[in-house]
């Protein structure tokens, strides 16, 4: 009877041990592989997600400077029959931007408004601080640097911007930025202002 049973399965065969353990070493292999490549695909990703992150804090940092030093005053002339200089109101350097706004109060009479933007290194933040107005931090935590400098060509006067934004994983965004005040219209006819 045991060679009858032998006989009939002789042909029939299994896998041996060492088949086994090689097919489950070449699928470890092809698992590590793929989990390697979706790891390095969800880097990627999430580098770019806070890459465009950065930028659109940088961005919005710098249409807010574009927007108060577009009203900024740096004319001289008179208010309120005092003669003044808007350029000697105005203050850059690495960290600071200081300038005068000129605005008109409820009753119609020009006055002048302060407006300060201070970095403070050990925190990251940007601050925008007006006379009489609110205060508003921008991008926190994240702003590395911000340097102004006010450059004279001519008549004309800029404001030359830097502000570098960075995360903790290192995706840097720097934007530089010379910004014009409204009344370089004045010195060059030519020269159209961006309605925006």
């Amino acid at each position: 009877m045991i060679s009858f049973n032998y006989a009939r399965h002789k042909n029939n065969e299994a896998f041996t041990l060492t088949e086994i353990m090689v097919v489950v070493f070449l699928s470890l292999l092809l698992i590590v592989a793929l989990y390697d490549l979706f790891m390095y695909s969800f880097k990627g990703v999430l580098a770019g997600k806070n890459k465009l992150g950065n930028l659109q804090d940088a961005a919005i940092t710098m249409e807010h400077l574009k927007i108060d030093i577009k009203g900024a005053y740096l004319k001289k002339s008179n208010i309120k029959g005092q003669e003044i200089d808007g350029e000697s109101l105005i203050k850059t350097g690495d960290g600071v931007l200081e300038f005068a706004s000129l605005v008109y109060d409820q009753n119609g009479d020009e006055r002048l408004v302060k407006t300060s933007y201070n970095f403070n290194k050990s925190t990251g933040t940007l601050t925008r601080t007006e006379e009489g107005g609110p205060t508003r931090t921008f991008a926190a935590g994240k702003i590395k640097n911000f340097v102004t400098r006010l450059v004279k060509t001519g008549n004309v006067s800029y404001v030359d911007t830097s502000l570098k934004v960075e995360a903790e994983n290192k995706q840097k965004v720097e934007l530089r930025s010379a910004i014009f005040p409204k009344d370089v219209q004045a010195v060059n006819k030519h020269w159209i202002p961006n309605p925006f």
